[in-house]
C-alpha cells in the first residue's frame, strides 16, 4: 500500500513541475476526443438522414411515383454517398436501368456496389444483378463467369443456390451441356428437400 501512496505522490510531484506540459497535454487529448465524437455524431446522423429518404424513395416507387422516386434516389447517390444506404439506392436504380434496357448504365452501379458497397453484406446483392446485365446482352460467357466469383466468395449466402441453378441454365446456353449436368447433380446433393433440387432432377438426362 506504502509503494502505491509513493507512486501517486510521485506523479502528482511531477504533474506540479510540469503544470503547463501537463495541462497541454490533457486539453489535446480532451479535443481529440471532442473531436472524434463529434464526426462519429455527424456521421451518424448523415447515416440516419440517408436512411430516412432511402425508406422514401421505396415508398415512391411502390406508389407508383418512379420520377419522384429516381429523384430522392439519385439525391442520395450524389449527397450521401459511401453510407449503406447510397449503395442500397443503386442497386434500386440499377434495377430501373435495366427495366429500360440501359445496361452500360446498370453494369457501372452494379460493379460499385460490388467492389465498394458497405457493409460487405451488401456486395453479394449486385451479383444477380450484373449475371442478369451479361444474360440480356448475349455475354454468356461473362454471365458465367461473374456467377462462378460469386459462388467462390458467398458459397453460403442465401442467394447461392438461385444463382448456381441460374448458372447451370447459362452452361447450356453456351452449349455445355456436360457442365450444366454436372451443376444440376451438385445442387440435388446440395440443396436436398428443396424446390431447387426438385427442378434440378427434372433437368437430368
Amino acid at each position: 500500500m506504502k509503494k502505491k501512496e509513493d507512486v501517486i505522490i510521485k506523479v502528482i510531484n511531477k504533474i506540479k513541475k510540469n503544470k503547463t506540459a501537463f495541462f497541454t497535454a490533457a486539453a489535446f487529448v480532451l479535443g481529440v476526443s471532442l473531436f472524434v465524437g463529434f464526426v462519429y455524431y455527424r456521421l451518424q446522423i448523415i447515416k440516419d438522414t440517408a436512411s430516412t429518404k432511402l425508406s422514401l424513395a421505396v415508398n415512391y416507387v411502390a406508389s407508383g411515383n418512379m420520377d419522384q422516386g429516381l429523384g430522392v434516389i439519385d439525391e442520395i447517390i450524389s449527397k450521401y454517398s459511401n453510407t449503406p444506404a447510397a449503395y442500397r439506392a443503386m442497386l434500386m436504380k440499377s434495377n430501373y436501368f435495366i427495366s429500360q434496357n440501359k445496361y452500360d448504365e446498370a453494369e457501372q452501379l452494379l460493379k460499385t456496389v460490388i467492389k465498394n458497397a458497405k457493409p460487405d453484406t451488401v456486395k453479394p446483392l449486385g451479383y444477380p444483378g450484373l449475371i442478369l446485365v451479361y444474360d440480356n446482352t448475349n455475354k454468356i460467357d461473362k454471365a458465367i463467369e461473374i456467377s462462378n466469383e460469386f459462388l467462390t466468395k458467398y458459397k453460403t449466402n442465401y442467394l447461392a443456390a438461385s444463382v448456381t441453378e441460374n448458372m447451370a441454365r447459362l452452361y447450356e446456353l453456351s452449349g455445355n451441356e456436360q457442365e450444366a449436368q454436372n451443376i444440376y447433380k451438385k445442387i440435388t446433393e446440395i440443396y436436398t428437400g428443396t424446390e431447387y433440387s426438385e427442378r434440378a432432377k427434372s433437368k437430368i438426362k
